[in-house]
């Protein structure tokens, strides 16, 4: 009786979080792996705005000390006002819908490098593309360089892409999650509205501006000139 009472409290605890894989032999339980939650968080709304503008922030930290440090110019960079890349959001946005829930096993690195290469240099590709022919600008341009792909991406960035997407999706973006699950759950969800509110605001007005003012994505390009 005891054994069963210490079987059923077992499955009650894993099936409570719904975990399936109980093996039993003789009314016993055999193995149990251990689990984790994290593997098994759920996409949620507010998950998706924050992990977008702390990487839309942290993007345009980088972009900004890379132009002080090699060009010894304070500028902000990015298309919005605010300081905030958007395309660095996207992109900590897309590895987090389709990476969340990778477990960071060292068996997972080959799977995790080469998906997080060919998604993170495809989202370049398209996003030199998008550049080109709505706004009329090329951002950057690697017909130049080694095995080059549609002008906009190359093999060998896209092999970096995968170092850093592995490392992010390893170590960084269970930080970044940690951080936001941290939050007080009566103001997480509101906030997160209130900041994606700020930023369509400010990202509809700074695509109004660059239709009349091209030469602002000039600039960005040629920070130096």
């Amino acid at each position: 009786m005891k054994n069963e009472e210490v079987i059923e409290k077992k499955t009650s605890k894993i099936n409570k979080y719904k975990f399936p894989q109980i093996i039993k032999r003789n009314n016993k339980v055999i193995t149990i792996d251990k689990y984790d939650e994290r593997y098994e968080k759920k996409i949620t709304f507010t998950d998706m705005v924050y992990v977008f503008m702390i990487c839309a922030v942290l993007g345009w930290l980088v972009e900004t000390v890379y132009v002080f440090f090699f060009f010894f110019l304070l500028v902000s960079r990015g298309m919005a006002y605010g300081p905030y890349c958007g395309i660095y959001g996207l992109a900590g946005l897309i590895l987090y819908l389709f990476f969340h829930n990778v477990k960071p096993k060292k068996e997972n690195i080959p799977f995790t490098f080469i998906a997080t290469a060919l998604t993170m240099g495809g989202f370049e590709l398209v996003s030199g593309l998008f550049l080109k022919y709505v706004f009329g600008i090329e951002m950057w341009n690697y017909d130049t360089h080694f095995l080059s792909i549609c002008h906009y991406t190359t093999v060998p960035i896209m092999i970096g892409w995968g170092v850093l997407a592995t490392f992010y999706v390893f170590y960084l973006q269970p930080l970044l999650l940690k951080v936001i699950s941290s939050l007080p759950k009566n103001i997480d969800k509101r906030l997160a509205v209130i900041i994606l509110i700020v930023y369509l605001l400010d990202f509809s007005l700074s695509i109004f501006n660059i239709y009349n003012n091209p030469e602002i994505l000039w600039k960005m390009v040629n920070p130096y000139l």
